[in-house]
């Protein structure tokens, strides 16, 4: 006899129950409860009762919150996973030292997570940190001290810095081709982020061969589907952008996009990133109506995953605030805009060149010069 659900609820956040009874062989009901956690669940409870018994600069303790800082980055909400994993940092340089390794993981997870929240100064100081010990434990050719340099390399470019950046890329790439070869991964991986150095020097031609290179590679190497393939293939699609082959643009983001669709789901952030950047192909070859439809679907992706307030959130806005401008939408343009400028204020600071770029882009669309 199939059991018979006679009962379910919730204890408390994230905690579940069911109940379920069956007749047994000698007629006496069999009960059976089953409880059931989510992950945030199970880590906040080993959390509080690893403060609880051990205190809160145990190793356990520490090893808790770093877990619980993880699942919520995981789930997308780093600004509550950034101050767990600034305690986790904080306690193991006390107790493990500086350069111990779980010390570093967790001096790493933090500058990721920073840097996912836009928080990209701290984020490189970090990442620069955890190289410095990487190397004077390890020596610079570890493989462990290379990909924090790729990682600093690759902060240096998003704060604008190319040309550094492309000196840290060139220094990984060298070491990668002689330990590595020519054609492992991480090589081929050093060549894609040295084709991103390139691009934002403003060196398209050479950046747009590289990146093709590193996608063919990727693919034979492989396999067609493969993620460093695709993801040289996207980047290879901005730069088609950069130079306005919109065709050629949107024919290689369609294949991103229908990828990460299948690899993912359609809501992934990844997927979602994938569409933003095929939005803006599509706004770029002037079919408004076409990117301007993607790109809300985009927004509100982000929405569900993030929050309102999230970088990736309201950078969807800030495109789609220019595309619904462009059709002129100004109302709504601008209540776009003046929320960009709100968050970034908030976030960033009144003095933030993004903050600065974000009020330009509120005196663009109210027709204004100052």
């Amino acid at each position: 006899m199939e059991p018979e659900n006679v009962g379910s609820g919730e204890l408390a956040e994230g905690i579940s129950y069911s109940v379920t009874r069956r007749d047994g062989a000698d007629g006496i009901p069999e009960v059976n409860i089953t409880y059931t956690m989510t992950p945030e669940a199970k880590a906040r409870l080993t959390l509080s009762a690893a403060y609880e018994n051990r205190g809160a600069t145990h190793p356990d303790t520490l090893t808790a919150a770093f877990e619980l800082a993880e699942v919520l980055r995981g789930q997308g909400s780093a600004s509550d996973a950034v101050e767990l994993y600034r305690h986790a940092v904080t306690g193991r340089r006390t107790v493990l030292g500086h350069g111990h390794p779980d010390t570093l993981e967790a001096t790493s997870s933090l500058a990721r997570a920073l840097e996912e929240l836009g928080e990209l100064t701290e984020a490189e100081q970090l990442t620069r940190a955890v190289w410095a010990e990487q190397v004077r434990a390890s020596g610079a050719a570890d493989p462990e001290a290379l990909t924090s340099l790729a990682r600093v390399a690759r902060l240096t470019l998003r704060m604008r810095r190319p040309a550094e950046a492309e000196r840290l890329v060139r220094e990984v790439l060298a070491v990668r081709e002689r330990v590595l070869g020519q054609e492992h991964r991480s090589t081929l991986g050093s060549r894609n982020d040295l084709a991103g150095a390139l691009r934002a020097q403003g060196r398209v031609e050479e950046a747009e061969r590289l990146y093709g290179q590193v996608a063919r590679d990727a693919g034979r190497l492989f396999g067609a589907d493969d993620e460093l393939s695709m993801n040289a293939r996207a980047n290879q699609a901005a730069v088609l952008s950069d130079q306005g082959r919109w065709a050629e643009a949107e024919r290689q983001y369609r294949v991103v996009v229908d990828f990460r669709a299948r690899s993912r789901g359609a809501g992934h952030v990844d997927t979602l990133s994938a569409r933003q950047n095929l939005a803006s192909v599509l706004h770029g070859a002037g079919r408004a109506g076409e990117a301007e439809a993607l790109m809300r679907t985009v927004v509100d992706g982000y929405s569900a995953i993030y929050g309102t307030d999230h970088p990736r959130t309201v950078g969807g806005m800030r495109n789609l605030a220019a595309m619904v401008h462009r059709r002129g939408g100004r109302a709504e343009a601008e209540a776009l805009c003046r929320k960009v400028v709100a968050v970034y204020e908030r976030r960033f600071g009144p003095g933030d060149p993004r903050t600065a770029e974000a009020r330009a882009n509120l005196r663009l669309v109210m027709g204004a010069d100052g």
